[in-house]
């Protein structure tokens, strides 16, 4: 059975009400919402919240789920980045960059020491890099590059067309590229 029609059938049971349902979307679901938010907001507590507002919204509202375009992670990542706008809107603050918290560097033990340092380095250049571009950019980055989401469903996301989505993200890794070659020079 593919992904889409596993996905499909437990989107059916929830949409029954089979709370179990829920919760194996939730399982399948929640870490990604989570890193995508927490990359956002930078900040665990609030993104645990705001994921958290994320499924609730999606219980809510999943009666009303149909399949049309790109599906239903498509859905699911715009009502997330919908709840970080709004907690922005809600902070008071307009233009913002993608946060990156420095656990996100954090390596599993037993990594030489030398190669972990030089690993975090390289990391935190190509953070501090995506951290330069447009918002817009940077949402094309973490859906379609961190994420592996297709054009299309980036384009949902963002509300724009997989054409549009092509150009963004062909503008972003060229302007990552510079980036990365300023830091470098």
């Amino acid at each position: 059975m593919t992904e889409k029609r596993e996905l499909a059938r437990l989107i059916k049971r929830i949409q029954k009400g089979d709370s179990d349902a829920f919760g194996q979307l939730y399982d399948r679901f929640h870490g990604p919402v989570y890193s995508y938010v927490l990359r956002q907001v930078g900040k665990p507590a609030e993104a645990e919240d705001i994921t958290s507002t994320v499924f609730l919204y999606v219980l809510e509202k999943i009666d009303g789920f149909t399949w049309r375009g790109a599906g239903f992670s498509a859905w699911l990542f715009r009502i997330a980045r919908n709840d970080v706008l709004d907690y922005f809107r809600k902070q008071g603050t307009g233009a913002r960059e993608t946060a990156f918290p420095e656990d996100m560097l954090e390596r599993p033990s037993g990594v030489l020491v030398e190669e972990q340092a030089e690993t975090a380095s390289d990391e935190r250049r190509l953070l501090s890099a995506i951290a330069v571009l447009s918002e817009e950019q940077q949402q094309v980055v973490l859906l379609k590059l961190l994420l592996n989401f297709s054009n299309r469903q980036v384009g949902e996301v963002l509300g724009k067309t997989e054409g549009a989505i092509k150009a963004l993200t062909h503008r972003a890794l060229l302007a990552l590229r510079r980036e990365m070659e300023k830091q470098e020079g």
